[in-house]
C-alpha cells in the first residue's frame, strides 16, 4: 500500500514537473519570438530615424545657406535669360533673302544663287524639365533650331568684307560655317564662290517671330534675276520710262 501511494505521488510529481517545464519552455519560445520581432523592429525606427536626421541635417544646410542658394538661382536665370535673347524666335527663308538684299546692297557683290534648307534641332529642354525649374518666365519646351543657306556670288575682295560685316552686324543669330572663294582672271577679276551659313533661333521662350520689312526694298522688276530696285531709286524699265520705287515696273 504505501509503495502504491509512493508511485502515485511520484507519478504526480512528474507530471507536475514536465508541466512546469513545458510552460517554461512555452515562455521561452515566446520570449525568443517576441523580443526578436521587437529587435526586428527598433532595427527598422533606428534606420528610419537615422534617415530621418540626415534628412534633417540637409534641410538645416539648406536653411542656413538659402540666402546664398537664393541668389545663385537669381543669377543663373539672368544668365539664361541673357542667353535666350540673343536668340530670334525664328529663322525663316525670308530672313535667308533679306540678308542676301542687305549684303548685296552695300556692295558691288552679284549673287548667283541662294538656297535654305532647315536642318533637325540642334538641343530641346523638356517641358517636363522646365517645369521642374519652376520658372514664372518659361513654361514649355524651349528648342534650339538652325536654317542652313548657302550664298553663291561674284564680288570684290573689299565687297566681300563688307558682306561678312553685314552678317555680323545683323539682328539674327548667324554663323559662319565656311567660306570658299577663287580668285578672277584678267577679264573678270571678281572672286567666285560661296559661304555656308547658319541661322540660330529658339522656340519656346515666349518670344514672336518678326518678318523682315521687305516694303523699303523690293519695288517690282522686269526680270527676276535683273536689278533689285531700292526705296528712294529709280529703274529703267527697258522702255526707257522711269518709275519711282515702290512702284511696279510692268513686265514686258
Amino acid at each position: 500500500m504505501a509503495n502504491k501511494k509512493a508511485e502515485k505521488g511520484k507519478g504526480n510529481t512528474n507530471v507536475v514537473l514536465y508541466t512546469a517545464l513545458c510552460g517554461a519552455l512555452l515562455m521561452i519560445l515566446v520570449y525568443v519570438f517576441a523580443y526578436q520581432r521587437l529587435i526586428t523592429e527598433a532595427e527598422t525606427i533606428e534606420a528610419s530615424n537615422r534617415e530621418l536626421s540626415q534628412r534633417v541635417n540637409q534641410l538645416k544646410i539648406y536653411y542656413d545657406n538659402r540666402y546664398i542658394y537664393q541668389a545663385d538661382t537669381e543669377t543663373t536665370e539672368q544668365l539664361i535669360d541673357e542667353l535666350l535673347a540673343g536668340y530670334p524666335a525664328d529663322a525663316r527663308e525670308e530672313d535667308v533673302i533679306m540678308l542676301a538684299v542687305q549684303m548685296q546692297q552695300s556692295n558691288d557683290g552679284e549673287f548667283l544663287t541662294i538656297n535654305a534648307d532647315r536642318g533637325e534641332a540642334i538641343h530641346t529642354v523638356s517641358a517636363e524639365t522646365v517645369a521642374a525649374a519652376a520658372s514664372v518666365k518659361y513654361t514649355q519646351a524651349i528648342q534650339f533650331q538652325d536654317l542652313y543657306a548657302t550664298y553663291v556670288n561674284e564680288v570684290s575682295y573689299p565687297g566681300l568684307k563688307s558682306m561678312i560685316q553685314r552678317i555680323y552686324d545683323s539682328d539674327n543669330r548667324i554663323g559662319i560655317q565656311n567660306i570658299a572663294f577663287t580668285k578672277g582672271d584678267e577679264e573678270n577679276p571678281k572672286l567666285s564662290g560661296h559661304m555656308d551659313l547658319v541661322f540660330y533661333s529658339v522656340t519656346g521662350t515666349g518670344k514672336e517671330y518678326a518678318a523682315p520689312d521687305m516694303v523699303p526694298y523690293l519695288a517690282g522688276t522686269d526680270n527676276i534675276f535683273g536689278d533689285i530696285v531700292i526705296s528712294g531709286e529709280s529703274v529703267d524699265n527697258n522702255n526707257g520710262e522711269t518709275e519711282n520705287a515702290g512702284e511696279s515696273v510692268p513686265e514686258e
